[in-house]
């Protein structure tokens, strides 16, 4: 009979301990759960300039020269169409840089570049009755994408289409501005944006554009 109880005590204090643990396993994962919920609504609250600086620092570098104009064109449509702090913008001006070839980078410091790109956002932000935003970007298909070899490096050419949107006087207008750009390989097979001007100016060009 004592041997028997013995065992009964044994069993009870086994089905407690598993209830324990597994209330503590319970109260362990909803814990995460929540923390993983927290972590959704901060990112779902975020700019998608913050997400882009957020994500900068372990992003992969985009393989092709129109995921590099696609990855530029996002940075672009954030400058002109986001609000943001001064810090912001000055992070995500160079992220903007790490896409350019060095050349292009060794036109104007930091500090230069940061004045004239807050100078090229506020005159767009003058422009119509309530400023003008990027309505959309359109790139070059990459079947399109032209590629040739120049003083020994790889290089390609393609296009951007930016189509504006601005009222005046009442009247919403879609402005269209097209854009040439030419990319190069760099040493660690990288492309990068090594110059760009609107495609008007290209017409007639028999050379790569040079960074401006």
């Amino acid at each position: 009979m004592k041997k028997h109880l013995k065992t009964i005590v044994i069993m009870i204090i086994l089905v407690a301990a598993l209830v324990g643990f597994y209330f503590l396993l319970s109260r362990r994962n909803a814990g995460e759960v929540s923390l993983e919920q927290t972590s959704e609504k901060q990112i779902q609250d975020m700019t998608t300039t913050q997400k882009l600086i957020a994500e900068a620092a372990y992003k992969e570098y985009p393989v092709t020269p129109v995921q590099v104009l696609k990855y530029y064109n996002e940075i672009t449509t954030c400058f002109y169409n986001e609000d943001y702090t001064d810090d912001e913008l000055k992070a995500l001006g160079l992220i903007s840089r790490k896409l350019m070839d060095d050349e292009l980078v060794a036109q104007q410091t930091d500090a230069e570049f940061y004045e004239k790109l807050k100078l090229d956002i506020a005159n767009l932000k003058l422009q119509g009755d309530y400023g003008t935003t990027v309505y959309k970007i359109d790139v070059t298909p990459s079947m399109d994408v032209e590629y040739f070899d120049y003083d020994g490096y790889e290089c390609a050419r393609l296009y951007d289409t930016y189509t504006m949107k601005q009222m005046r006087e009442g009247v919403i207008y879609y402005p269209v501005l097209r854009y040439v750009y030419i990319m190069r390989k760099d040493s660690e097979g990288h492309w990068k944006i090594f110059g760009f001007k609107q495609a008007e100016e290209e017409e007639g060009s028999g050379t790569p554009l040079m960074g401006q």
